[in-house]
């Protein structure tokens, strides 16, 4: 328990030094990132490297709120199927919630407690992108 309240306070103290500023999202998801502003969803942007061949990076979005945990994250897969495979897995874990692919990209939400609204704005705007 007290590994994963280590591991918990490192993730947040790394995640809070992370802004706009210090962090570029890829070129193709920034028109998303800036809808997501736009309409109000404020949060900072982490970039990481895959964690597994089908993947060329991951981008989480963390919305701050006081009393919830909002996380979007976008993965970028090399190819449609392999984006395709990735969703149907993502879909099996209750957990996560507006699950959707756009080509290339799966979004996944993790919103705790749950918010069902706010996932379907967010996946809408996720939709109406053309990232390629």
């Amino acid at each position: 328990m007290k590994y994963l309240l280590a591991s918990l306070i490192v993730s947040l103290a790394l995640l809070g030094g992370c802004s706009d500023e210090g962090v570029k999202a890829p070129v193709e998801i920034r028109p998303f990132i800036d809808d997501l502003k736009a309409n109000g969803v404020d949060g900072t942007l982490l970039v990481r490297p895959p964690f597994n061949e089908d993947m060329e990076y991951i981008a989480e979005y963390a919305i701050a709120r006081i009393a919830s945990t909002r996380i979007i994250s976008v993965f970028k897969f090399r190819d449609a199927e392999k984006a395709q495979t990735n969703l149907q897995e993502s879909l099996k874990n209750d957990k996560l919630s507006g699950q959707v692919r756009n080509g290339r990209f799966v979004m996944v939400a993790t919103f705790y407690p749950p918010d069902e609204e706010a996932v379907a704005k967010i996946k809408a705007l996720f939709l109406a992108q053309e990232f390629e």
